[in-house]
């Protein structure tokens, strides 16, 4: 399990990278062309559907911003990191502790008013939420879910 949690967050260090640099914007011939005479390029397709749903949500997890505050090396002051979070008891603003699984992350992505984090500021993931409207949008919440459980904690 660990191991695919760090395979996930090297696809999504590549996206990163790739989301930044621009990549892909030559199209597939450049790419081919770089290629030895002969030899085929082959891409690793995800098998399963858990494994796409992870993948979409790891393109979500670039595309919608949300790398920029939950990331392992985001500033853990702005939010807390996927990678310390699924999995693991978090407490609430109202002084409630809650275990952060597929039913609370569904919840606090489409509710996130109802569960503000205890020593973060709500309002910029309140902000990014609304702008997202993910309530409109499940299979993006299934993904995102998806995920930030792939990349949590190892579970006994």
């Amino acid at each position: 399990m660990r191991r695919a949690a760090q395979g996930t967050a090297a696809l999504l260090s590549g996206l990163v990278l790739i989301a930044l640099a621009g990549c892909g914007a030559g199209g597939a011939s450049s790419s081919q062309a770089s290629l030895p005479s002969g030899e085929v390029q082959s891409v690793s397709e995800p098998f399963t559907a858990q494994e796409q749903l992870v993948q979409q949500g790891a393109r979500l997890v670039v595309s919608y911003g949300c790398a920029a505050c939950h990331l392992a090396s985001a500033k853990h002051d702005v939010g807390p990191s996927f990678d310390h979070f699924a999995g693991h008891e978090v407490t609430l603003a109202d002084g409630r502790r809650v275990l952060v699984d597929e039913h609370f992350l569904r919840e606090a992505l489409l509710h996130p008013e109802k569960y503000p984090i205890a020593g973060y500021d709500p309002e910029p993931m309140l902000t990014a939420l609304r702008r997202l409207h993910l309530g409109s949008q499940p299979g993006h919440v299934a993904a995102l879910v998806a995920f930030i459980e792939q990349i949590g904690p190892e579970t006994s």
